[in-house]
């Protein structure tokens, strides 16, 4: 999951000097759901007419000759229905599987384990915590204002992990964090320059 699709950690400032941590991760349900309405909504007003040329086909028997004998018409008209099917589809596929997105990360025994849910299914890897390069803290402005996030940064950048997200998050806690998982603190640049070379 993007960091910056999450929107809920529980707990935000975990207590990472605990035997066992587990912390949940949830999008932004309210946004993405209201999209998600809105698409449907576009997408019934555009399927429609296709609901009742159907409609009106299957009650009259003169409709159904005409389409019977100019085949290309009503090729035509199913191509047009595909195309549309395709175009809203797809982003109706995406919102739904963003609504139904979470994510699960364990820290307990030396492991980082975590598991994304989606759709009912999930999928889920582990690793050691020495397997990480360190914790390196993020500020993230978007517009619904700015937050603070540290980063379990792994070497490979879709194993990165977000462990911490705060309105404003202090030295003292990043420092203890590091402390308490036996990592260095990596400087924030490190995460841009990644997230550059991966685009």
């Amino acid at each position: 999951m993007r960091f910056a699709a999450i929107d809920r950690m529980t707990p935000s400032m975990p207590d990472f000097a605990a035997p066992v941590l587990s912390i949940e991760q949830l999008p932004a349900r309210r946004t993405t759901g209201a999209m998600l309405a809105t698409l449907i909504a576009v997408g019934t007003v555009l399927l429609s007419p296709f609901y009742m040329i159907a409609t009106t086909a299957m009650a009259d028997q003169a409709l159904r000759d005409v389409v019977s004998t100019r085949p290309l018409a009503s090729l035509q008209i199913l191509t047009g229905f595909t195309f549309w099917l395709v175009l809203l589809g797809f982003p109706i596929y995406r919102l739904l599987n963003a609504l139904t997105r979470s994510r699960t990360i364990e820290l307990a025994d030396g492991r980082v384990t975590v598991v994304d849910r989606a759709f009912g299914g999930a999928k889920s890897w582990s690793a050691p915590v020495g397997e990480f390069l360190g914790v390196a803290p993020y500020l993230r402005a978007s517009l619904s204002g700015v937050r603070h996030e540290l980063v379990l940064v792994h070497p490979d950048r879709a194993r990165s992990v977000l462990i911490a997200m705060a309105p404003r998050l202090m030295q003292s806690e990043v420092d203890q964090v590091a402390l308490a998982l036996g990592l260095p603190e990596l400087a924030p640049h490190m995460l841009r320059q990644r997230a550059l070379a991966a685009a």
